[in-house]
């Protein structure tokens, strides 16, 4: 048997067919202007900003209190009814639940969230939460499972990488073992050996693919990779000279080693016991090449179903803004959502009319997957910059595409800074790919 066979146990026909009948996930479709509003809103609440880690990488300042369930009320009743106007149907309800850390909010809370979402019995809600995992405990565990929580943890890889970052804000300590704790008393009461983590990949872990596909594997995880990219909060730097803009992202070329080197660890795995999702977004490219986002000058990388709530109702593009109330599309307890959604798209609207379609900024569309590729978040941290600089020549944020963009930000033409490996490692995959199915044949 082919070393890539074991992967997926079928042989060539079945396994096209096997992607080609994949239900058809919406950010496949394409979608222009107002594309957002005509689609189910997924809400991602943020239960608090504050948190009990100092992750070296994280762009949110930790402070305030636990969200009002007022608040929490408001959301879900806004969101039901546009929900359920635009597809009446679909008597599915996703929630996310982020922070910050959203544990800090206590058991209590969690138990109300589910009374109040029990006053709609003829709705399913499908509630996810994202969690350090350094305070979960049997009790809230056990809550969790039994309430049906879909449970992710930040996890970076084993200690020596995780402890780089992610470390206690009250000690400066490494959090591995105590994520691990956590991790481990969350499997006791699901009674499942899998585990849903988010690694962030940055300088640390670059040159250590075998090692996290080992770790991860061994945990049995199923992997959302976070390569550090460009952050929001870089533009508070002086760009113009960039001395610690690249800290922590790794270079183009280290991405496409590391990437090439993940990818063929788990595509060629004999025993699959990890799974990463980028990856087999790859392989869906390549076996779909029917799939089209659109223009890339519309496309986004982020779901443009998601909308962001910060604790005080304030709504959000992204939660990369959310330290910045003037950044804000609205508040939930005085504009509807529609009012919001519209200020959504008209701002992503003039983001691609300001960043995207300015001479020399994108190279999607001469790129091979431009249409396929969810991009990354390069136009938005562009915006973020021109937003700043508007502020600190005394504009007001509505002028704020009269400014000039720093000249490192300026330089980079992707979606992300690391276009280029990104391609060099598709290359590879479709090679690879396109190899096990002549084998398969």
């Amino acid at each position: 048997m082919p070393p890539g066979r074991a992967r997926f146990d079928l042989n060539k026909q079945h396994f096209c067919l096997y992607f080609r009948l994949m239900k058809n996930d919406p950010a496949d479709l394409i979608h222009g202007f107002d594309w957002e509003q005509r689609l189910p809103v997924v809400p991602q609440i943020q239960v608090t900003l504050n948190c009990n880690l100092a992750c070296e990488y994280c762009f949110q300042k930790h402070s305030g209190g636990i969200i009002d369930l007022s608040t929490v009320d408001a959301i879900l009743s806004a969101v039901i009814a546009h929900n359920l106007t635009v597809d009446p149907e679909n008597r599915r309800i996703q929630v996310y639940w982020h922070g910050g850390e959203p544990l800090l909010a206590g058991l209590d809370f969690f138990r109300e969230v589910i009374r109040l979402e029990a006053r709609y019995p003829e709705l399913s809600f499908d509630n996810r939460l994202q969690t350090n995992g350094t305070l979960l405990k049997d009790e809230f565990a056990g809550f969790l499972v039994e309430n049906h929580f879909h449970v992710g943890f930040s996890l970076d890889g084993p200690a020596k990488v995780h402890d780089r970052h992610r470390r206690f804000a009250s000690s400066g300590l490494g959090t591995f073992d105590a994520a691990m704790k956590g991790i481990e008393c969350y499997r006791h009461h699901s009674r499942s050996d899998r585990v849903a983590a988010i690694a962030v990949v940055t300088r640390a872990g670059i040159g250590l693919a075998r090692e996290l596909f080992d770790f991860f594997r061994e945990l049995k995880a199923d992997v959302q990779l976070d390569i550090y990219d460009l952050r929001c909060r870089e533009t508070d730097q002086n760009l113009g000279n960039g001395s610690s803009l690249f800290a922590l992202a790794p270079s183009p070329r280290e991405i496409e080693r590391f990437l090439i080197d993940l990818f063929d660890l788990w595509f060629h795995d004999p025993d699959p016991r990890v799974d990463f999702r980028e990856l087999r977004q790859e392989v869906k490219m390549i076996l779909r090449p029917e799939i089209d986002r659109g223009s890339p000058i519309h496309k986004k990388r982020c779901d443009f179903r998601r909308l962001i709530f910060a604790p005080t109702g304030l709504a959000y593009c992204c939660d990369q803004w959310i330290n910045d109330e003037q950044t804000a599309l609205g508040d939930i307890h005085a504009d509807s959502l529609a009012v919001i959604l519209r200020r959504k798209a008209a701002l992503w609207d003039a983001i691609k009319r300001r960043v995207r379609q300015s001479d020399g900024n994108m190279a999607c569309g001469e790129c091979e997957w431009g249409r396929q590729c969810g991009g990354g978040c390069i136009s938005c941290v562009k915006y973020n910059a021109l937003l700043l600089r508007a502020r600190g020549e005394g504009l007001p944020d509505g002028r704020w595409a009269e400014t000039v963009l720093p000249p490192r930000l300026d330089a980079i033409r992707g979606e992300t800074y690391y276009c280029e490996g990104l391609r060099a490692f598709r290359r590879h995959a479709k090679q690879v790919v396109l190899k096990e199915l002549g084998n398969a044949g």
